[in-house]
This record gives structure tokens, sequence and C-alpha cells, in this order.
């Protein structure tokens, strides 16, 4: 088994994701573009068996620590016993090793940190009456509703630094975790940012982050007027049918962990989305 580091351009590592069946942000070019921004050291590998590659990896790396999330990506149908080689294969390096695979894995020298999570896929490469009958049924019903006064728009650069001021505010005063809204400013695939305005100012808004076929929800944000309205409904569905003319062909809604918010789960699966289950997070031995 053999690893090439750091031997791909933009476009090859990119043509290497390309075709993935689940969005995987983190192993995006993007995204260790934005780590790097961050003050993070950024790896990427290309893992080989008898001279055909089998796995990728964007490894970030800080103070002895390295962390590979929603990877590897497998290149090529691989057993379980080989992926387990690989990931000890990538561990041998010094500092610690963590994973968060797309997938659960377990053996000797997997030591699971963080339980799984689950997360909503939407798959929205259809024609958007058929993605319409897609939504589950109280779920449409309540857009139908809320879109006879929720008329989001594309917000430009100005309108979407204001959002993410919004949702700085918001995350100081809920208490969570997420990257820095700026991220959104330089996404190297593009983003999608969409408002509701109101009265002649933004009442909510969504970012989403474009990554080959695919996009991630980012941030969002709405004020008590946006909540009460159901405004999450139409920017959600106008996003789908923006993304969808970009040719991104499913959308990772976030996690659907119950434990943080049954609401918020209700409201991505209303949207038909299916749930994948990550593997837990784990240290890996050498």
């Amino acid at each position: 088994m053999d690893i090439q580091w750091d031997d791909d351009c933009e476009q090859g590592w990119q043509a290497r994701l390309a075709g993935l069946p689940t969005p995987a942000l983190r192993q995006d070019w993007g995204f260790g573009v934005a780590m790097q921004g961050l003050a993070a050291s950024v790896g990427r590998a290309v893992v080989s068996d008898g001279g055909k590659a089998i796995a990728a990896a964007q490894v970030l790396q800080r103070r002895g620590l390295r962390v590979i999330g929603q990877g590897p990506v497998w290149l090529t149908p691989v057993e379980s016993a080989q992926k387990r080689r690989v990931l000890h294969r990538l561990a041998w390096y010094a500092g610690a090793c963590i994973i968060t695979p797309n997938e659960p894995v377990a053996g000797m020298g997997f030591i699971p940190l963080i339980t799984p999570k689950s997360y909503a896929i939407w798959h929205i490469n259809m024609p958007p009456a058929q993605l319409r009958q897609t939504l589950q049924g109280k779920w449409r019903n309540r857009l139908l509703r809320a879109e006879e006064v929720v008329k989001p728009k594309p917000l430009p650069r100005q309108a979407l630094q204001g959002l993410i001021a919004h949702e700085a505010a918001q995350r100081s005063y809920r208490s969570y975790k997420n990257l820095p809204g700026a991220v959104a400013l330089d996404w190297l695939g593009g983003t999608l940012a969409i408002g509701w305005h109101s009265g002649g100012a933004l009442q909510a808004g969504m970012v989403f982050l474009i990554h080959n076929q695919h996009a991630t929800y980012f941030l969002g944000w709405a004020n008590q007027t946006a909540r009460a309205s159901f405004a999450h409904g139409p920017m959600l569905w106008e996003a789908a049918l923006a993304l969808r003319a970009r040719g991104v062909e499913a959308i990772d809604l976030g996690d659907v962990n119950s434990e943080s918010g049954a609401s918020l789960a209700r409201f991505k699966l209303g949207t038909g989305a299916g749930v994948v289950t990550a593997g837990a997070t784990c240290l890996v031995l050498p």
C-alpha cells in the first residue's frame, strides 16, 4: 500500500470526488483552502494498492492532531478489511489521528469518541413538479400558505454580509458552533445566499456552499416574524430550485439528531430527504 501526498491539483482532486453518492463537504478542495485561511495545515493523500488508487483523504493538521472528516473517499469498491487497513495506514504519521467516516467502521485500533450522527440528504435531481410531490403533505401545505407572503430572493454580497452578522449574533446567543460565516464570502465552489425582505429589512436568510454536484446547508437566520411565517419553507424550496438549475443533485441539510432539536429534524425530513448515518468519530491507532 502506497500513499502519495499533495500530488493533485485542484481539478484533479475535484475529479476524484465527482460522482460521490452523498455530499462530502469536508473532503472538498475548497474546504481545505478555507481551513488554510484559518491557520490549519492541509494534506491531501491518495492511497494506492497494487498501483491502483483506492482512496483519497483530505487531512487537517494542527498541533499534533490530524483530522479526517467525511472520509476517506473510496475511489473504487473496497472490502471492509481493506478499508480498515487504509485507515490504520493513514494513522502511521506522528500525532493523534481522528476520523469521522461517511460509513461505520469498527475493529481493533478504532476507539469511538463521539457516537454516530445521521444527516438529511435531499436529492433534488428531478423535475420541479416531481420534486414538489416528494415533499411531505403537511410540509407542502404549510409551504403553499407561506408562499403567499414570503417571497425569497438571492442576496447580493452586501446583504449576505448582513445575514452573516445576524447569524453570528444568533450563534452567540444560542451557544452553538459553526465555521466562521465569512467562509461563505470567498468559497471556491460558489455559494447560494437567499433571503426574505419585508418592510425594507431582512427577515430571514440561508446560505449554501456548493461543491461539485452537491451543496451543503451552511448557515441560516430568522427573526420571530419569519419563524411565525414558516419563512424557511419557501426559502429552502426556492434554494433547491436555484441549486438544481446550477447542476446540484443533492443537498446536505445537516444532522437530524433528535436530541438537539426534534422540530428542526422534522423540518429537514419534511422535504422528503433521506437519512444517512455516518460512522462514529474515532481515534485510529496505527
